[in-house]
């Protein structure tokens, strides 16, 4: 039987959660502002909605074309490990736990989130706006894996201390920092390379590649580890790539920092990042990109998304049928 907190979730359409993150933003620190906005690209309600809802759940992912693993109830713990907040999740997924239980139903989402997550930086001694992003993940979290599989998840913290250490202003310089060219960098004809980092709590997690070169075809020359043993999509490099021409959505990132020292979205990657139904925006510099066709002009900090689809023609057919729930 669900608790009172679980339907109080199942009451809240995607409208009422991008509303309530819109509204959170400005109150979560820059460190995690990007990350918290990757993390909801990447488990979107209204995926887990149409495969919930599916007669058939396999089939339809199969028709979805996905790969990886896309299910939140799988990666209660892991799948924010990108997002600062993570060094406190035992905090607050204990402390979401203990609201879930005691809920009785009054305030919004937004609020909650909000009175969670201050209850959380006074236990944790630290700026409510490092706990804000987790704590909203952690809400969303619930809404897809359900509250008994996010209290039997262990809760732990999953990035060694070295990096757990690290300040948030001591991550908001790494990733702003470029490479250096050299006593010539001025010049036109100096071949100019990059570092691209696609996992900031891992040391080795980076490639350098050329200037102006889009991101899969650097990491392709990553040869440091066996990728496809680590992933099956992974067939060269850190990033899954099939295509290399927009045309299959496997190499979708998310930009944690350095947006900015991206490629404009040309008109190709722009309409087709909206069929995978990855991300609905004309912003000319997004948080989410298709690594075959984003150009480094810097450095960069991606983070790959554990799994990949094609869903987004598929949930726009069903808008009209899934428009029926009410925002509380």
């Amino acid at each position: 039987m669900k608790t009172l907190f679980e339907a109080f979730l199942e009451r809240q359409d995607e409208e009422s959660w991008s509303a309530t993150l819109t509204a959170l933003l400005r109150s979560i620190h820059e460190v995690d502002r990007n990350a918290t906005q990757i993390w909801f690209s990447f488990y979107p309600l209204s995926l887990f909605q149409a495969l919930e809802r599916a007669e058939d759940p396999e089939k339809l992912a199969q028709q979805l074309l996905m790969q990886g693993n896309y299910y939140l109830k799988d990666q209660i713990d892991s799948s924010h490990t990108f997002l600062y907040g993570h060094r406190y999740w035992p905090e607050v997924k204990s402390a979401v736990q203990k609201h879930a239980r005691e809920f009785s139903g009054s305030d919004s989402l937004s609020d909650q989130i909000l009175s969670v997550a201050q209850k959380v930086a006074g236990q944790a001694k630290v700026d409510q706006s490092l706990v804000i992003g987790i704590t909203a993940v952690a809400f969303m979290t619930i809404r897809q894996a359900g509250l008994a599989a996010f209290e039997a998840a262990p809760g732990k913290m999953l990035i060694d201390q070295k990096h757990a250490r690290k300040s948030p202003a001591q991550v908001l310089r790494e990733r702003a920092v470029d490479d250096s060219q050299g006593l010539f960098a001025f010049l036109k004809t100096v071949d100019k390379k990059w570092t691209i980092t696609y996992d900031e709590n891992d040391d080795r997690a980076k490639y350098r590649m050329n200037h102006v070169q889009d991101l899969a075809w650097g990491a392709a020359d990553d040869r440091s580890r066996n990728w496809r043993d680590l992933d099956p999509r992974r067939v060269e490099g850190p990033i899954p790539v099939e295509c290399r021409s927009a045309s299959c959505g496997t190499c979708w990132v998310g930009v944690l920092g350095g947006a900015e020292k991206l490629s404009d979205v040309a008109a190709r990657e722009g309409k087709k990042i909206k069929e995978f139904g990855y991300i609905d925006t004309s912003e000319a510099k997004p948080l989410i990109r298709l690594a075959c066709q984003a150009q480094a002009l810097g450095a960069i900090s991606i983070v790959i998304p554990p799994w990949n689809g094609v869903f987004g023609k598929y949930l726009k057919r069903l808008k009209p049928s899934t428009d029926d729930t009410d925002s509380v």
